[in-house]
């Protein structure tokens, strides 16, 4: 069991579905990773990458009773952030394991990216800036830009399949530096 609290968000069927088909422990959906839950699905996206908005995703950022800003019910406090372009994801995740603060690392379903969650102890006004100091945090230590176009609050992170994702159950909390 983690020693983090219970982090619930939201989880939708489809990138096509706005509301929400349930709510789910984050720590469920690692578990899902992990096991392959979703494998077959993502060998899939493998032959034809379209098939990647068919995945189920869902929200790290927190509970949504509709997958927009305003939809927000509940912050969980977690950054995902999402870094793209990565010719050898498996070496940038053993790079995460030397980051005190990096929770969890799996490599996306293009197999060419890796998402990064953090937990911080940033609240829901803070997310932005909270969002930002962590991506400049993981650029000054790997040298890797997020995605840009993926850091709203509602952004949804799809489903993947990775058997050795990280999660580093001694992660510490992102301080944010700055209000």
């Amino acid at each position: 069991m983690s020693k983090f609290k219970k982090y619930w968000v939201s989880f939708f069927e489809t990138l096509k579905n706005i509301n929400p088909a349930t709510s789910i422990d984050i720590e469920e959906i690692f578990t899902f990773i992990k096991n392959g839950k979703w494998k077959k699905e993502i060998d899939e996206c493998q032959l034809e990458l379209s098939k990647k908005k068919n995945l189920p995703c869902f929200t790290p950022t927190g509970l949504f009773s509709q997958r927009n800003s305003l939809g927000i019910i509940k912050f969980s406090g977690l950054i995902c952030l999402d870094i793209d372009n990565v010719d050898d994801p498996k070496s940038l995740k053993e790079i995460c394991k030397n980051i005190s603060w990096v929770w969890v690392a799996f490599i996306t379903p293009s197999r060419k990216g890796l998402k990064i969650i953090v937990q911080t102890n940033a609240d829901v006004d803070f997310f932005h800036s909270t969002e930002a100091e962590v991506a400049l945090s993981f650029y000054e230590i790997t040298g890797f830009l997020r995605d840009e176009k993926c850091k709203d609050l509602a952004r949804v992170q799809f489903v993947s399949h990775d058997a050795d994702i990280y999660i580093n159950e001694k992660a510490t909390i992102f301080k944010k530096r700055s209000h």
